[in-house]
């Protein structure tokens, strides 16, 4: 492990002593790593960081661009004590926790349900989270975050560079990304720890307060097929309740949405 690595990892462990770290050069996948842990028997809350991703995964699988040394590409590993029915909160909860990391270094961004950071219509952040649930109980819980800190635009793909941004284009600057690490475990902390149902209310509200589909028209991906829908609202189990072209109401759980149709 290199010697900026070695210091800020030093640092981190006497920011967050009840916390495990891992930091490593390069690894497939952060979320893999953490699998690995979940099987141990593990306790501590633990996050697992990488310079770079051999094989950095998104939503339904995609492949994520993980330069060396240019993004946060990171995975808390978790073991909660609440009940299975708050799962569906906890992108949305992340994804609050994030936008208002950024907000702290005066980064403007929005929110796309049900787990991206978009600025001016471009991702700069993806949420994957996954988890095990055995006898009705939370084994583990795991929150992949990948954010594009200090790309270039030549680092994005040809064909994801209308898509994509990163904090450096959009700003014209550097970033330091351990700097924006901090304070996004603590937001994330202040909101995971003592979750309740009131808690998720409020947090569904900033989510919603700073949403780029709420009452837009967007193109809906969900069941192999695409619809033209309204989000008109988020509900507190993280679903989205949308209105067709024929303005009846529905609920979607999991699907896509985007913005560009």
């Amino acid at each position: 492990m290199n010697n900026i690595l070695n210091t800020e990892l030093d640092k981190f462990k006497i920011l967050y002593p009840n916390t495990e770290f891992y930091f490593f050069e390069e690894i497939d996948s952060t979320n893999n790593f953490c699998k690995t842990l979940a099987k141990e028997d593990f306790s501590n809350p633990t996050v697992v960081l990488s310079d770079t991703q051999s094989y950095g995964r998104g939503t339904k699988g995609r492949s994520w661009t993980s330069p060396k040394g240019a993004g946060l590409w990171f995975s808390i590993l978790l073991k909660p004590n609440f009940p299975p029915k708050f799962l569906g909160s906890i992108p949305l909860l992340t994804a609050t926790a994030i936008y208002e990391s950024l907000s702290e270094f005066g980064i403007k961004s929005s929110i796309k349900w049900p787990n991206d950071i978009f600025i001016k219509n471009k991702k700069v952040c993806g949420i994957l989270t996954e988890s095990n649930l055995s006898n009705n109980k939370i084994e583990y819980l795991i929150v992949g975050i990948g954010i594009n800190v200090n790309l270039s635009l030549n680092d994005f793909d040809p064909e994801l560079q209308d898509k994509a941004t990163s904090l450096k284009i959009s700003y014209n600057k550097d970033f330091n990304r351990f700097d924006i690490l901090n304070v996004i475990l603590k937001n994330f902390n202040s909101l995971y720890y003592k979750l309740t149902e009131d808690k998720i209310k409020c947090i569904i509200k900033n989510y919603k307060a700073n949403s780029c589909v709420l009452n837009k028209k967007v193109s809906l991906h969900y069941n192999n097929t695409y619809e033209i829908v309204t989000p008109i609202d988020v509900m507190n189990d993280g679903s989205l309740l949308v209105k067709d072209t024929n303005n009846k109401s529905k609920q979607i759980h999991s699907g896509e949405v985007s913005l560009r149709f």
